[in-house]
């Protein structure tokens, strides 16, 4: 093997989560770390809206030296058609300039490279599955039948799961079963020393976000979708703040939603102690301004703002999904309560509004927990994945 090895890290979107994204961020942090002088990675979304974001996120990875672009803008009227474009635009991307590995990260940049591979013009392939496996393609349980549950497996030369529930999930298919194909968990990570609290930053974003400096404030980040379950934190926040009124619920991020839980919060009488930002990628400061965390996800793969909460020191409540188990021990390092249940939430967020010390308690031993998903480790691990995997190839 000679030459770096020149791998696509690729996404549907850049923004494709409210708060900059889960696996975009993850995406660009791997790219980041991965040894330059060994590796020419290039990170490249199918379509873009043309948002603020999404131009930042593209413009800090190429400050970087990092090769980062989108193929097509998304046409919301024709949606397969922004996909054949953007798919065309990948094509000719790759025929112009050879590349060792497309590694994808979300279901329609997964589409993308089994179509190549079935023209015949895709190199080795592999994939990070990001959520659980019943949630993918939402609403379209065809394409998940043939996707997901066969072709993935058939196709795919290397499979990734981010929890070891992930994993489970990938190699409980029927298809995987019949090949003896075993996904790998290799986690999402971040890069920690990014995630440093200070006075100074804490007041300034209240500032700026016009939250009382007094506030206790409870935030979360996210896409405002169905998984957040930030309908069930709204909820539990109207019936907190009858006994905690200095609460205030600061909600990072975009979503098809953000109407709906705006007029949930308006009908609830509780529209001035709930903050929508809408989408930021200055996550990092979006954390010093908490003094909870509120995860209601309904389900997770392996949350990366999770993570970077505890990384940041903030004080966990979260719901007890299998995926947040694998960060997240309930009277150790956070707060765990019933998916789904509001008034269990509400307790939760009175508990330790109440019981500071006990939240500092928490969020110390999170912040140790959190080293073992460091991004120079997890960053290592994808190096060694990529070395053998071309190797493999090479030898075949």
């Amino acid at each position: 093997m000679t030459g770096r090895i020149r791998i696509y890290e690729l996404m549907s979107r850049f923004d494709i989560e409210g708060g900059g994204g889960g696996l975009t961020r993850f995406a660009m942090t791997l790219s980041r770390h991965l040894n330059p002088e060994q590796f020419q990675p290039v990170v490249c979304a199918l379509w873009d809206r043309g948002s603020e974001v999404e131009r930042q996120h593209i413009t800090s990875l190429q400050a970087d030296g990092i090769e980062a672009f989108t193929c097509a803008s998304w046409d919301e009227q024709h949606p397969y058609r922004s996909f054949y474009r953007a798919y065309r635009r990948l094509k000719a991307a790759l025929n112009a300039q050879p590349v060792d590995i497309l590694h994808s990260h979300s279901e329609f940049s997964d589409m993308a490279v089994i179509f190549l591979k079935l023209e015949g013009k895709a190199p080795l392939l592999a994939h990070t599955v990001h959520n659980e496996l019943r949630v993918i393609w939402g609403r379209r349980p065809l394409r998940r039948l043939l996707f997901t549950q066969f072709l993935d497996p058939l196709l795919f030369d290397m499979e990734l799961g981010v929890s070891q529930y992930i994993k489970g999930n990938l190699d409980g298919r029927w298809m995987a079963e019949r090949l003896g194909r075993h996904a790998l968990a290799v986690p999402n990570a971040l890069d920690i020393h990014r995630f440093q609290r200070t006075t100074a930053v804490h007041q300034q974003v209240r500032q700026e976000l016009g939250i009382p400096q007094d506030a206790c404030v409870v935030g979360s980040i996210g896409r405002l979708s169905e998984q957040k379950g930030y309908d069930v934190l709204i909820d539990a926040a109207a019936s907190a703040l009858k006994l905690a009124p200095e609460l205030h619920i600061l909600l990072v991020g975009e979503g098809p939603l953000a109407p709906v839980l705006k007029q949930q919060a308006s009908d609830l009488g509780i529209a001035q102690q709930v903050t929508f930002t809408g989408q930021r990628t200055d996550v990092e400061r979006m954390l010093q301004a908490m003094d909870l965390f509120a995860c209601s996800s309904r389900w997770e793969g392996l949350s990366t703002v999770l993570m970077e909460s505890m990384a940041s020191g903030v004080p966990i409540v979260a719901t007890d999904v299998p995926g947040n188990r694998e960060l997240l021990r309930a009277g150790e390092n956070a707060w765990l309560v019933r998916v789904e249940d509001g008034a269990a939430l509400a307790d939760a967020l009175l508990i330790a509004r109440h019981n500071p010390a006990q939240g500092q308690i928490y969020a110390r031993q999170a912040q140790v927990d959190v080293q073992a998903f460091g991004i120079e480790a997890v960053a290592a691990r994808h190096e060694q994945l990529y070395c053998d995997l071309v190797k493999r190839h090479h030898a075949s």
